[in-house]
Protein backbone atom coordinates (compact mmCIF):
# COMPACT_ATOMS: atom_id res chain seq x y z
CA UNK A 1 0.00 0.00 0.00
CA UNK A 2 1.27 3.41 -0.90
CA UNK A 3 0.11 6.56 0.82
CA UNK A 4 -1.82 6.30 4.06
CA UNK A 5 -5.57 6.06 3.36
CA UNK A 6 -8.12 8.12 5.22
CA UNK A 7 -9.86 4.94 6.35
CA UNK A 8 -9.19 1.23 6.57
CA UNK A 9 -12.28 -0.96 6.36
CA UNK A 10 -11.77 -4.33 8.06
CA UNK A 11 -14.13 -6.74 6.31
CA UNK A 12 -15.09 -7.02 2.66
CA UNK A 13 -18.68 -8.17 3.01
CA UNK A 14 -21.71 -6.17 2.01
CA UNK A 15 -21.49 -3.88 5.05
CA UNK A 16 -17.79 -3.15 4.47
CA UNK A 17 -18.03 -2.78 0.69
CA UNK A 18 -21.14 -0.64 0.94
CA UNK A 19 -19.50 1.73 3.41
CA UNK A 20 -16.28 1.86 1.37
CA UNK A 21 -18.23 2.75 -1.75
CA UNK A 22 -20.16 5.55 -0.03
CA UNK A 23 -17.04 6.98 1.61
CA UNK A 24 -15.07 6.89 -1.64
CA UNK A 25 -17.86 8.70 -3.46
CA UNK A 26 -17.64 11.35 -0.73
CA UNK A 27 -13.97 11.89 -1.56
CA UNK A 28 -12.15 9.78 1.06
CA UNK A 29 -9.31 7.43 0.23
CA UNK A 30 -10.37 3.99 1.43
CA UNK A 31 -8.71 0.58 1.67
CA UNK A 32 -10.66 -2.61 2.37
CA UNK A 33 -8.82 -5.48 4.05
CA UNK A 34 -10.44 -8.90 3.62
CA UNK A 35 -8.87 -12.33 4.10
CA UNK A 36 -10.71 -13.80 1.10
CA UNK A 37 -12.74 -12.61 -1.86
CA UNK A 38 -15.26 -9.86 -1.12
CA UNK A 39 -18.40 -11.35 0.35
CA UNK A 40 -16.85 -14.75 1.02
CA UNK A 41 -18.61 -15.19 4.36
CA UNK A 42 -22.12 -14.18 5.53
CA UNK A 43 -22.81 -11.84 2.61
CA UNK A 44 -22.84 -14.73 0.14
CA UNK A 45 -24.27 -17.29 2.55
CA UNK A 46 -27.61 -15.57 3.08
CA UNK A 47 -30.77 -15.87 1.02
CA UNK A 48 -31.04 -12.21 -0.04
CA UNK A 49 -34.36 -11.34 1.60
CA UNK A 50 -35.33 -7.68 2.06
CA UNK A 51 -38.22 -8.49 4.35
CA UNK A 52 -38.47 -6.07 7.28
CA UNK A 53 -42.19 -6.67 7.77
CA UNK A 54 -41.86 -10.43 8.06
CA UNK A 55 -38.93 -9.93 10.44
CA UNK A 56 -40.85 -7.65 12.84
CA UNK A 57 -43.28 -8.34 15.64
CA UNK A 58 -43.90 -4.69 16.58
CA UNK A 59 -43.02 -1.16 15.57
CA UNK A 60 -39.47 -0.39 16.73
CA UNK A 61 -36.35 1.63 15.95
CA UNK A 62 -35.03 -1.47 14.15
CA UNK A 63 -38.08 -1.57 11.87
CA UNK A 64 -37.70 2.13 11.07
CA UNK A 65 -34.05 1.55 10.17
CA UNK A 66 -34.92 -1.46 8.04
CA UNK A 67 -37.72 0.30 6.17
CA UNK A 68 -35.43 3.24 5.46
CA UNK A 69 -32.84 0.84 4.07
CA UNK A 70 -35.31 -1.04 1.88
CA UNK A 71 -36.46 2.28 0.42
CA UNK A 72 -32.90 2.91 -0.81
CA UNK A 73 -32.69 -0.33 -2.77
CA UNK A 74 -34.29 0.70 -6.10
CA UNK A 75 -31.84 3.56 -6.57
CA UNK A 76 -28.89 1.46 -5.41
CA UNK A 77 -29.78 -1.36 -7.80
CA UNK A 78 -30.03 1.06 -10.72
CA UNK A 79 -26.77 2.78 -9.76
CA UNK A 80 -24.87 -0.50 -9.54
CA UNK A 81 -26.23 -1.65 -12.89
CA UNK A 82 -25.15 1.61 -14.49
CA UNK A 83 -21.70 1.52 -12.90
CA UNK A 84 -20.85 -2.17 -13.26
CA UNK A 85 -23.35 -3.78 -15.63
CA UNK A 86 -24.22 -6.33 -12.94
CA UNK A 87 -27.87 -7.30 -12.55
CA UNK A 88 -28.40 -8.08 -8.86
CA UNK A 89 -31.80 -9.67 -9.61
CA UNK A 90 -33.83 -7.30 -7.48
CA UNK A 91 -37.28 -8.88 -7.29
CA UNK A 92 -40.46 -7.32 -5.96
CA UNK A 93 -43.01 -10.14 -5.98
CA UNK A 94 -43.78 -9.77 -2.29
CA UNK A 95 -43.90 -12.18 0.61
CA UNK A 96 -46.53 -14.80 1.47
CA UNK A 97 -46.47 -15.78 5.13
CA UNK A 98 -48.54 -18.94 4.90
CA UNK A 99 -50.94 -20.36 7.47
CA UNK A 100 -50.81 -24.08 8.15
CA UNK A 101 -53.05 -24.08 11.23
CA UNK A 102 -55.20 -21.88 13.45
CA UNK A 103 -52.17 -20.69 15.40
CA UNK A 104 -50.47 -19.41 12.25
CA UNK A 105 -53.65 -17.63 11.24
CA UNK A 106 -54.03 -15.95 14.64
CA UNK A 107 -50.42 -14.73 14.52
CA UNK A 108 -50.97 -13.45 10.98
CA UNK A 109 -54.12 -11.53 11.89
CA UNK A 110 -52.38 -9.89 14.83
CA UNK A 111 -49.39 -8.97 12.65
CA UNK A 112 -51.65 -7.43 10.02
CA UNK A 113 -53.45 -5.35 12.64
CA UNK A 114 -50.41 -3.58 14.05
CA UNK A 115 -48.70 -3.22 10.67
CA UNK A 116 -51.72 -1.62 9.00
CA UNK A 117 -52.06 0.65 12.03
CA UNK A 118 -48.41 1.62 11.47
CA UNK A 119 -49.14 2.55 7.84
CA UNK A 120 -47.64 -0.59 6.27
CA UNK A 121 -49.18 -2.72 3.56
CA UNK A 122 -50.35 -6.15 4.71
CA UNK A 123 -53.19 -8.20 3.25
CA UNK A 124 -54.97 -11.30 4.54
CA UNK A 125 -55.52 -13.76 1.70
CA UNK A 126 -57.91 -16.67 1.46
CA UNK A 127 -56.66 -20.14 0.42
CA UNK A 128 -58.08 -19.45 -3.06
CA UNK A 129 -56.26 -16.11 -3.30
CA UNK A 130 -53.00 -17.74 -2.25
CA UNK A 131 -53.34 -20.50 -4.84
CA UNK A 132 -54.04 -17.94 -7.55
CA UNK A 133 -50.74 -16.24 -6.75
CA UNK A 134 -48.77 -19.48 -6.39
CA UNK A 135 -50.59 -22.48 -7.91
CA UNK A 136 -47.98 -24.96 -6.62
CA UNK A 137 -48.71 -24.22 -2.97
CA UNK A 138 -50.28 -26.94 -0.86
CA UNK A 139 -54.10 -27.06 -1.02
CA UNK A 140 -54.10 -27.63 2.75
CA UNK A 141 -52.99 -24.07 3.53
CA UNK A 142 -55.53 -21.94 5.42
CA UNK A 143 -54.47 -18.71 3.71
CA UNK A 144 -51.62 -16.24 4.09
CA UNK A 145 -50.55 -12.79 5.17
CA UNK A 146 -49.22 -11.00 2.10
CA UNK A 147 -46.53 -8.33 2.39
CA UNK A 148 -46.35 -6.84 -1.12
CA UNK A 149 -43.42 -4.58 -0.20
CA UNK A 150 -41.08 -7.32 1.07
CA UNK A 151 -38.54 -7.93 -1.69
CA UNK A 152 -35.33 -9.88 -2.37
CA UNK A 153 -32.04 -9.82 -4.27
CA UNK A 154 -29.34 -12.21 -5.39
CA UNK A 155 -26.88 -11.40 -2.62
CA UNK A 156 -23.72 -12.91 -4.18
CA UNK A 157 -24.35 -10.73 -7.23
CA UNK A 158 -25.00 -7.74 -4.97
CA UNK A 159 -21.72 -8.02 -3.10
CA UNK A 160 -19.83 -8.51 -6.39
CA UNK A 161 -21.45 -5.38 -7.81
CA UNK A 162 -20.71 -3.31 -4.68
CA UNK A 163 -17.08 -4.44 -4.64
CA UNK A 164 -16.69 -3.60 -8.34
CA UNK A 165 -18.35 -0.22 -7.89
CA UNK A 166 -16.10 0.54 -4.92
CA UNK A 167 -12.99 -0.38 -6.92
CA UNK A 168 -14.12 1.84 -9.79
CA UNK A 169 -14.46 4.64 -7.24
CA UNK A 170 -10.82 4.17 -6.21
CA UNK A 171 -11.14 1.85 -3.22
CA UNK A 172 -8.10 -0.41 -2.81
CA UNK A 173 -8.68 -4.04 -1.82
CA UNK A 174 -6.00 -5.93 0.09
CA UNK A 175 -6.35 -9.67 0.64
CA UNK A 176 -4.91 -10.35 4.07
CA UNK A 177 -6.09 -11.64 7.41
CA UNK A 178 -6.23 -8.93 10.03
CA UNK A 179 -4.80 -10.20 13.31
CA UNK A 180 -5.46 -7.11 15.40
CA UNK A 181 -6.17 -3.41 15.66
CA UNK A 182 -3.25 -1.05 16.25
CA UNK A 183 -3.90 1.26 19.16
CA UNK A 184 -1.75 4.14 20.34
CA UNK A 185 -3.11 5.53 23.56
CA UNK A 186 -6.70 6.53 22.99
CA UNK A 187 -6.52 6.25 19.21
CA UNK A 188 -6.73 3.36 16.74
CA UNK A 189 -4.30 4.04 13.91
CA UNK A 190 -4.47 0.92 11.76
CA UNK A 191 -4.39 -2.86 11.73
CA UNK A 192 -1.82 -5.62 11.83
CA UNK A 193 -1.63 -8.53 9.40
CA UNK A 194 0.83 -11.40 8.99
CA UNK A 195 2.62 -9.44 6.28
CA UNK A 196 2.72 -5.91 7.72
CA UNK A 197 1.08 -3.18 9.72
CA UNK A 198 -1.36 -1.01 7.78
CA UNK A 199 -1.68 2.59 9.01
CA UNK A 200 -4.64 4.86 8.28
CA UNK A 201 -6.47 7.92 9.51
CA UNK A 202 -9.13 5.68 11.01
CA UNK A 203 -10.53 2.16 11.03
CA UNK A 204 -14.04 0.89 10.35
CA UNK A 205 -14.51 -2.50 11.97
CA UNK A 206 -16.97 -4.35 9.74
CA UNK A 207 -15.72 -7.90 10.18
CA UNK A 208 -19.08 -9.52 10.84
CA UNK A 209 -19.03 -12.39 13.31
CA UNK A 210 -15.29 -11.87 13.87
CA UNK A 211 -15.68 -8.22 14.95
CA UNK A 212 -15.74 -9.00 18.67
CA UNK A 213 -12.47 -10.93 18.51
CA UNK A 214 -10.72 -8.12 16.66
CA UNK A 215 -12.12 -5.42 18.95
CA UNK A 216 -10.61 -7.27 21.91
CA UNK A 217 -7.11 -6.74 20.47
CA UNK A 218 -7.59 -3.01 21.12
CA UNK A 219 -8.86 -3.59 24.64
CA UNK A 220 -12.47 -3.10 23.58
CA UNK A 221 -15.33 -5.37 24.64
CA UNK A 222 -17.71 -5.73 21.73
CA UNK A 223 -20.18 -8.54 22.53
CA UNK A 224 -20.81 -9.76 18.98
CA UNK A 225 -20.84 -13.53 18.49
CA UNK A 226 -21.37 -15.87 15.54
CA UNK A 227 -24.79 -17.42 14.98
CA UNK A 228 -24.77 -20.19 12.41
CA UNK A 229 -27.37 -20.37 9.67
CA UNK A 230 -27.77 -23.20 7.21
CA UNK A 231 -29.32 -23.16 3.73
CA UNK A 232 -30.48 -25.79 1.27
CA UNK A 233 -30.50 -24.98 -2.46
CA UNK A 234 -32.84 -26.88 -4.80
CA UNK A 235 -32.53 -26.90 -8.58
CA UNK A 236 -35.87 -25.46 -9.65
CA UNK A 237 -35.67 -25.16 -13.43
CA UNK A 238 -38.03 -24.15 -15.00
CA UNK A 239 -38.85 -21.48 -12.48
CA UNK A 240 -42.33 -21.81 -11.00
CA UNK A 241 -42.29 -19.73 -7.78
CA UNK A 242 -42.48 -15.91 -7.90
CA UNK A 243 -42.92 -14.84 -4.26
CA UNK A 244 -41.03 -15.17 -1.04
CA UNK A 245 -42.69 -17.92 0.97
CA UNK A 246 -42.70 -18.39 4.74
CA UNK A 247 -44.12 -21.24 6.77
CA UNK A 248 -43.56 -20.97 10.51
CA UNK A 249 -39.75 -20.68 11.00
CA UNK A 250 -38.79 -21.62 7.44
CA UNK A 251 -38.67 -19.78 4.13
CA UNK A 252 -38.33 -20.44 0.42
CA UNK A 253 -36.62 -17.86 -1.81
CA UNK A 254 -36.91 -18.35 -5.58
CA UNK A 255 -34.04 -16.99 -7.64
CA UNK A 256 -34.31 -15.75 -11.20
CA UNK A 257 -32.22 -18.66 -12.45
CA UNK A 258 -34.66 -21.21 -11.07
CA UNK A 259 -32.93 -22.20 -7.85
CA UNK A 260 -34.97 -22.27 -4.65
CA UNK A 261 -33.20 -21.46 -1.38
CA UNK A 262 -34.68 -23.06 1.73
CA UNK A 263 -33.74 -21.98 5.23
CA UNK A 264 -32.94 -21.16 7.84
CA UNK A 265 -31.92 -21.65 11.44
CA UNK A 266 -30.13 -19.82 14.22
CA UNK A 267 -27.53 -21.88 16.08
CA UNK A 268 -25.17 -20.66 18.80
CA UNK A 269 -22.40 -23.15 18.06
CA UNK A 270 -19.35 -20.89 17.80
CA UNK A 271 -17.46 -21.07 14.52
CA UNK A 272 -18.48 -24.65 13.66
CA UNK A 273 -19.20 -24.24 9.96
CA UNK A 274 -20.68 -27.60 9.05
CA UNK A 275 -24.11 -28.43 7.66
CA UNK A 276 -26.16 -30.86 9.74
CA UNK A 277 -28.48 -33.64 8.64
CA UNK A 278 -31.16 -32.64 11.16
CA UNK A 279 -31.48 -29.08 9.89
CA UNK A 280 -31.41 -30.04 6.22
CA UNK A 281 -34.06 -32.66 6.93
CA UNK A 282 -36.24 -30.06 8.63
CA UNK A 283 -35.83 -27.71 5.66
CA UNK A 284 -36.89 -30.44 3.23
CA UNK A 285 -39.94 -31.33 5.29
CA UNK A 286 -41.05 -27.70 5.50
CA UNK A 287 -40.46 -27.10 1.78
CA UNK A 288 -42.43 -30.18 0.71
CA UNK A 289 -45.23 -29.36 3.15
CA UNK A 290 -45.51 -25.88 1.66
CA UNK A 291 -44.86 -26.72 -2.02
CA UNK A 292 -45.35 -30.47 -2.60
CA UNK A 293 -43.82 -30.33 -6.09
CA UNK A 294 -40.37 -29.47 -4.72
CA UNK A 295 -40.12 -33.02 -3.41
CA UNK A 296 -39.06 -34.12 -6.89
CA UNK A 297 -36.38 -31.45 -7.32
CA UNK A 298 -32.67 -32.29 -7.11
CA UNK A 299 -30.60 -30.89 -4.26
CA UNK A 300 -28.03 -28.56 -5.80
CA UNK A 301 -26.05 -27.50 -2.72
CA UNK A 302 -26.06 -26.91 1.02
CA UNK A 303 -23.99 -24.45 3.00
CA UNK A 304 -23.64 -22.63 6.30
CA UNK A 305 -22.56 -19.14 7.35
CA UNK A 306 -22.13 -17.03 10.46
CA UNK A 307 -24.33 -14.07 11.28
CA UNK A 308 -22.87 -11.42 13.63
CA UNK A 309 -25.18 -11.22 16.63
CA UNK A 310 -25.29 -8.64 19.42
CA UNK A 311 -26.97 -9.44 22.77
CA UNK A 312 -30.00 -7.23 22.07
CA UNK A 313 -30.37 -8.36 18.46
CA UNK A 314 -29.68 -4.90 17.05
CA UNK A 315 -26.82 -3.75 14.81
CA UNK A 316 -23.87 -1.86 16.24
CA UNK A 317 -23.21 1.29 14.22
CA UNK A 318 -21.10 4.27 15.18
CA UNK A 319 -17.87 5.54 16.75
CA UNK A 320 -16.43 3.69 19.71
CA UNK A 321 -16.70 5.98 22.75
CA UNK A 322 -13.43 7.22 24.16
CA UNK A 323 -11.29 5.89 21.28
CA UNK A 324 -10.47 8.18 18.40
CA UNK A 325 -10.37 6.73 14.91
CA UNK A 326 -12.42 3.59 15.61
CA UNK A 327 -15.82 3.11 14.02
CA UNK A 328 -17.92 -0.03 14.25
CA UNK A 329 -20.46 -1.49 11.83
CA UNK A 330 -21.44 -5.02 12.73
CA UNK A 331 -24.05 -7.07 14.58
CA UNK A 332 -26.61 -6.92 11.76
CA UNK A 333 -27.66 -10.48 12.49
CA UNK A 334 -29.86 -12.09 9.86
CA UNK A 335 -30.52 -8.77 8.12
CA UNK A 336 -27.13 -7.55 6.95
CA UNK A 337 -28.24 -7.65 3.31
CA UNK A 338 -31.38 -5.66 4.05
CA UNK A 339 -29.51 -3.08 6.15
CA UNK A 340 -26.55 -2.54 3.81
CA UNK A 341 -27.72 0.68 2.05
CA UNK A 342 -28.78 2.57 5.15
CA UNK A 343 -25.72 1.45 7.12
CA UNK A 344 -23.42 2.62 4.35
CA UNK A 345 -25.15 5.99 4.23
CA UNK A 346 -25.06 6.46 8.01
CA UNK A 347 -21.37 5.56 8.21
CA UNK A 348 -20.60 8.07 5.47
CA UNK A 349 -22.64 10.75 7.25
CA UNK A 350 -20.90 10.02 10.57
CA UNK A 351 -17.38 10.05 9.20
CA UNK A 352 -17.69 12.78 6.60
CA UNK A 353 -20.30 15.09 8.10
CA UNK A 354 -20.49 14.03 11.73
CA UNK A 355 -24.29 14.13 11.76
CA UNK A 356 -26.34 11.07 10.74
CA UNK A 357 -29.72 11.59 9.10
CA UNK A 358 -31.41 9.02 11.38
CA UNK A 359 -31.29 8.73 15.15
CA UNK A 360 -28.56 6.20 15.86
CA UNK A 361 -29.02 6.17 19.63
CA UNK A 362 -30.47 2.63 19.78
CA UNK A 363 -27.59 1.28 17.70
CA UNK A 364 -24.55 3.10 19.09
CA UNK A 365 -21.71 1.04 20.60
CA UNK A 366 -21.90 2.96 23.86
CA UNK A 367 -24.99 0.99 24.88
CA UNK A 368 -22.66 -1.84 25.91
CA UNK A 369 -20.83 0.45 28.35
CA UNK A 370 -23.88 1.43 30.38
Amino acid sequence: MGTRPDLLVVGGGLIGCGAAYELAKAGLSVTVVERGAPGCEASSAGAGMLAPQAESSAASPWLSLALASKALYPDLVAELRDRTGVDVEYQTGGNLVCFQDEGDEAVGRAARAWQVESGLKAELLSPEDVRRLEPDLSPELRGALFFPEDHWVNNPRLVAALAQAAALEGVEFIQAEVSGLLRRGDRVVGVSTAESNLIAGGVLLAAGAWSGQLAATAGVTLPVVPVRGQILCLEGIPRRLHHLLHLKDHYLVPRAGGEILVGSCMEWVGFAKHVTAGQIGAFLQAAVRLVPRVGSLPIKATWAGFRPWAPDGKPVIGPWPGIEGLFVSTGHGRNGILLTPITARLIRELIVGGSPSLDLTPFLPDRFLK
